[in-house]
């Protein structure tokens, strides 16, 4: 290789080291790595956990091998990005609001999931949907979190509304926890209208939640004494005379 050859060459290297430099501006190693997570949040958001970390470094102008100075594998990036997206999302203690008794349970029901539903910009519910449909298993922490923070306080005080057991003498049951679930299920489908399908979901979400907790709570109190084998307190016995013949209506 003659000189100008060599010369040529090494202008071209240079100019590639620049352009790399230019690309990926110097940070610490902590900003790098949030800046990384944050990323990474967004593109797997966008093209689903089967999307390469080759494709998320092109994306950030950076090396592949810059990614796993700060996450040794995959999974171990797409873990950081669940403990982000939904592990963090935990700033509020939802079971101590459901566990003030001076407030009407209807009242501190629609607190909890307004607040709940707040802290979800719509970037967890893509996730969670992609999750979901890409075979990715959610931290069993998530589920954790739901128990302990809405669904047992909430059994909790339904319970001690119906005079039942508390969940020291009986823990919550698989079918409490379905009861529940219907709930949650409709604030979940809400965020989905909202954030997915990008649909209206009503201009006072105050008036939108305390709807939704008057409407389970209306059933909610004869269901679990149902599922407890007592009598719902309001029941009235079916037409009938006291032989147990049923009344015809004229």
């Amino acid at each position: 290789m003659d000189g100008s050859a060599a010369a040529a060459g090494g202008t071209l290297k240079g100019a590639g080291r620049r352009a790399e430099r230019e690309r990926a501006p110097r940070m610490s190693a902590l900003d790098r790595r949030e800046a990384i997570l944050a990323a990474a949040c967004g593109f797997f958001a966008d093209v689903g956990f089967s999307g390469t970390t080759r494709a998320l470094a092109d994306s950030l102008g950076v090396r592949q091998g810059l990614l796993y100075r700060y996450f040794p594998s995959k999974d171990a990036l797409v873990e950081a990005v669940f403990q982000r997206v939904f592990m963090q999302r935990w700033t509020r203690d939802f079971a101590a609001v459901l566990a003030d008794r001076s407030q009407p349970l209807e009242d501190r029901l629609a607190t909890v999931y307004q607040g709940y539903a707040a802290q979800d910009d719509g970037l967890a519910m893509r996730l969670f949907l992609r999750a979901a449909l890409d075979g990715f298993a959610l931290p069993p922490r998530r589920g954790a979190m739901l128990t302990t923070q809405i669904f047992e306080p909430l059994v909790a005080e339904l319970r001690h509304e119906c005079r039942l057991p508390d969940l020291v003498r009986v823990p919550m049951t698989p079918d409490e926890r379905e009861l529940v679930m219907m709930l949650h299920g409709a604030v979940m489908f809400r965020g989905m209208r909202e954030h997915i399908y990008r649909q209206p979901v009503g201009e006072d979400p105050d008036a939108l939640f305390r709807l939704y907790a008057r409407t389970f709570l209306t059933g909610a109190r004869e269901a679990l004494r149902g599922l407890h084998g007592r009598p719902a307190l309001t029941a009235r016995p079916p037409l009938a005379n006291r032989a147990g013949t049923a009344l015809t209506r004229r």
